[in-house]
C-alpha cells in the first residue's frame, strides 16, 4: 500500500513539473495571427490562422488540452487508489467480521443439555412431534409463522435462520415404561410408538421442508435445511457457523462450520421441492433427502444436541413436516413413523386422527 502511494505521488509530481514547463513555453508562444501590432507582445488566443487560411491550435487551445489530459490522469490515478483501498478494506472488514463471529461462537459454546423431566412429560402430553415448534421471538419483522406453526415465511433480504424449541432427542425416560434395552441398543415397545419400516429400530430423528413460494424472480434465494446447536446466530444459515450442518438449495452443497461447502447433492430451487434432514443420534450420521430420495450420508460421527434449523437469504415460504400428520406422510418413506423426537407416539397419533384435529384451527404468529 505504501509503495502504491509513493508511485502515485511520483507520477503527480512528474506531471506537475511537465505542466509548469508547458505553461512557461506557452507564455512565449505566438500564433501567426496572434501578434499584437500595437506593443509587439503576445496574447492568449484559442485559434490562429496560417498564411493559407488553415486554422491551427493556439496557446490557449494547447493549455486546455494539457489541463484535460492532466485531469484525466489525476482521475484515473485517484480511482485506482480508491478502489484498491476499498477492496482491501472490504476484505479486511469481511475477515474481521468472520473472526468476530468465530470468537463469539467460541465464547458462547452450545448448551449440550437435554430437556428436563418436566419438559419430557409435557412433550408426551402433546403426543411427541406436535410439541416441536419454531421459535421466532428474537426475529423482529423477519419471519412470519402461519397455521399451527408449520408454515414459515421469510421476509428479509438477508440470511435469517430459525430453530425449534426442542432438540432432536427421544422424549422418554430411558428407564421408564415401554423402553427395551438390548445390549447397548435402546428400543421401544410397539405398544407405545409407530413402528418404522426400517429395522432394527434406531434413534432416527427426521423432518422435511417443502418450498411453497419464491418471491425472487432471479432464483438467487438460498434456502437451507439442517441442524444446529443453541445458541445459534439468527443471521447465519445452518452450516455456515460452528456447531451446525446444512444442505443449501442454490448449489446443492453441504456445509459444516464453513463458508465454502462441499459437493453433495442436486440443487432444490423449485416450488414443491421437498427436502428432508435426518440424524441418527446413536451413530452421529446426518443425511438429507430430496423428493423422497436418499442422498447419502452427508456427515458421520458428528454428535451434538442438535436442534432442527432452517433459513433463507431472501423472501420465500416453506412448509415443515414433523411426521405427526397421517394425512401428510413423509416423502422419504423409510422415515415414516419418526419425527424430530424419534419414533412418534402411536396412541396420540391415532387419537388425533380419529378426532380430526390434526390441523387444528388456523392461527398466525408475527414477529
Amino acid at each position: 500500500m505504501k509503495l502504491k502511494t509513493i508511485l502515485l505521488n511520483n507520477i503527480y509530481k512528474k506531471f506537475e513539473f511537465q505542466f509548469l514547463v508547458s505553461l512557461i513555453l506557452l507564455s512565449n508562444y505566438n500564433g501567426t495571427s496572434a501578434k499584437s501590432e500595437d506593443n509587439g507582445g503576445s496574447r492568449w488566443v484559442f485559434w490562429t490562422y496560417g498564411a493559407n487560411g488553415e486554422r491551427q491550435c493556439a496557446n490557449l487551445c494547447i493549455l486546455f488540452i494539457l489541463i484535460l489530459i492532466l485531469s484525466l490522469i489525476i482521475c484515473c490515478g485517484w480511482s485506482i487508489w480508491y478502489y484498491s483501498n476499498k477492496t482491501k478494506s472490504d476484505k479486511g472488514e469481511s475477515r474481521t467480521r468472520v473472526l468476530m463471529l468465530i470468537e463469539e461462537a467460541k465464547n458462547n459454546l452450545p448448551k449440550e443439555e437435554l430437556p428436563s423431566s418436566e419438559h419430557i412429560a409435557e412433550i408426551q402430553s402433546f403426543g411427541g412431534a406436535r410439541a416441536w415448534v419454531w421459535e421466532s421471538d428474537t426475529l423482529d419483522q423477519k419471519v412470519l409463522i402461519h397455521g399451527e406453526r408449520e408454515f414459515i415465511e421469510f421476509l428479509d433480504n438477508m440470511d435469517t435462520s430459525i430453530q425449534t424449541n426442542y432438540p432432536c432427542f427421544v422424549p422418554v425416560f430411558e428407564e421408564g415404561e415401554g423402553v427395551i434395552v438390548e445390549g447397548e441398543q435402546i428400543r421401544y415397545s410397539e405398544t407405545m410408538f409407530v413402528q418404522p419400516l426400517k429395522t432394527p429400530h434406531r434413534k432416527l430423528h427426521y423432518y422435511e421442508m417443502t418450498i411453497l413460494k419464491y418471491t425472487d424472480p432471479d432464483n438467487t434465494n438460498n434456502i437451507a435445511i439442517g441442524l444446529a446447536t443453541k445458541p445459534y446466530f439468527h443471521n447465519r444459515l445452518p452450516g455456515l457457523n460452528l456447531y451446525s450442518v446444512g444442505y443449501h438449495s442454490i448449489n446443492g452443497q453441504k456445509f459444516n462450520n464453513d463458508n465454502i461447502g462441499n459437493e453433495y447433492g442436486p440443487d432444490w430451487t423449485k416450488v414443491e421441492d421437498t427436502v428432508g434432514c435426518g440424524y441418527y443420534s446413536d451413530s452421529g450420521e446426518v443425511f438429507f433427502t430430496k423428493n423422497g430420495k436418499f442422498l447419502g450420508n452427508a456427515f458421520t460421527n458428528i454428535k451434538h444436541i442438535w436442534f432442527p434449523t432452517i433459513g433463507a437469504s431472501s423472501p420465500c415460504m416453506v412448509e415443515i413436516n414433523f411426521g405427526d400428520n397421517p394425512d401428510n406422510e413423509f416423502k422419504y418413506k423409510e422415515a415414516i413413523g419418526y419425527g424430530p423426537g424419534g419414533p412418534i407416539l402411536l396412541s396420540k397419533r391415532r387419537s388425533l386422527k380419529s378426532r380430526g384435529s390434526i390441523k387444528g384451527s388456523p392461527s398466525e404468529s408475527k414477529t
